[in-house]
């Protein structure tokens, strides 16, 4: 995927040449240019992306957003909370890593349960229209900590200058509470030098969005949640991804939808069908254990304690270059069939999601 990157990167700069028989050594002075050092291997660390014991090469550059910071509920709604953070203004990364922590607070007393939770970078955060880009999602294990890296190279475009982020946990808990008092929260941003692999573009669809399922009633249908979407692709594009994230939530609906029942997510672009099942059956491997509660279940998107990183779905085949197209969204059952919530629990099965398009040329 990096080497599919980097080559158009370095062909345009051989086109640029007057001089067509001096493009190796251009390319070589291009590669020379950057640091010899050991990149991370992300796809070596799946599905649970441990961080105990992770260094940086000395060339790197790290910024810390959160560093310890407490959420909680309480006499303080601290669920969600924001800083402000100066990531390099110029610079070409070969790779981008986001390292996050959950730690007990002071007390030592974790929240019992597992709880959603995301870090979102705010776009245009001092305007009226501020825009939310989902860089990662969690769910918080059963009373202890955990920590994970994740590849945020796709992203570099965005991951300039002075940034607005955001740390949300689904937590009910805080101070005093007889079920724990919440978390601390640590993130660092880790940027490798080197040729510069990030989308060309990123095309943010849906920061995050809670979609009910199972209601078919009119009005109430995912159909009547989700308006299509049009976008454009530059005509010089060489490949489009999509970056789908979906975690599905709540129990003792029809089937134990949407946490405990598989479901598919179709994302349809023009005339095509792209479909993803990210069903997690291997919790119960979880490193990030022993836990509390039922961590070692299957569950539909996620695990208690770890990241949910989504699915890179490539369509580059299905859209029209230089024109608008168009996308949409539906969520059925594994099988294809509609999902009947007959049996509705009070809280009704949702699924939170995410999308962005990565745009490389």
């Amino acid at each position: 995927m990096k080497t599919t990157q980097i080559l158009p990167f370095i062909v345009l700069l051989g086109c640029q040449s007057k001089d067509s028989t001096n493009e190796e050594e251009i390319n070589d002075e291009t590669e020379n240019a950057y640091p010899d050092i050991e990149f991370y291997d992300f796809q070596a660390a799946t599905p649970w992306y441990q961080a105990e014991g992770l260094t940086y090469p000395e060339e790197s550059i790290v910024v810390t957003a959160f560093d310890k910071d407490y959420q909680y509920f309480g006499s303080e709604d601290r669920r969600t909370i924001t800083t402000e953070v100066e990531f390099p203004e110029t610079g070409d990364w070969a790779q981008i890593g986001l390292f996050f922590r959950l730690e007990c607070p002071d007390s030592g007393k974790c929240d019992h349960w597992d709880r959603s939770g995301t870090i979102q970078l705010i776009l245009d955060a001092d305007t009226d229209n501020p825009t939310s880009v989902e860089l990662l999602r969690h769910i918080t294990p059963y009373r202890i900590g955990m920590s994970q890296y994740v590849d945020l190279t796709p992203l570099a475009s965005l991951l300039k200058g002075k940034q607005t982020l955001s740390s949300f946990i689904d937590t009910w808990v805080g101070p005093g509470h007889a079920q724990g008092e919440g978390w601390n929260v640590t993130t660092r941003f880790v940027f490798y030098p080197g040729p510069p692999a990030g989308a060309d573009e990123v095309i943010n669809i849906w920061g995050t969005r809670s979609i009910i399922v199972g209601q078919l009633e009119e009005g109430e249908t995912i159909a009547d949640q989700i308006e299509q979407v049009s976008f454009n692709i530059p005509s010089d594009a060489t490949k489009v991804l999509a970056h789908l994230t979906t975690t599905g939530h709540s129990f003792n609906n029809t089937n134990n939808c949407a946490e405990f029942c598989e479901m598919r997510h179709d994302l349809l672009i023009n005339e095509a069908t792209f479909s993803t099942n990210p069903w997690r059956s291997d919790c119960d491997e979880n490193p990030v254990s022993p836990q509390y509660g039922t961590w070692e279940y299957s569950r539909n998107g996620w695990c208690p304690g770890a990241v949910s990183v989504g699915d890179l779905i490539d369509i580059t085949e299905a859209v029209s270059l230089g024109q608008d197209n168009q996308l949409n969204f539906d969520i059925l059952r594994k099988n294809g069939a509609v999902y009947n919530n007959a049996s509705p629990a009070d809280l009704l099965p949702y699924t939170i999601t995410s999308l962005k398009l990565y745009v490389y040329k």
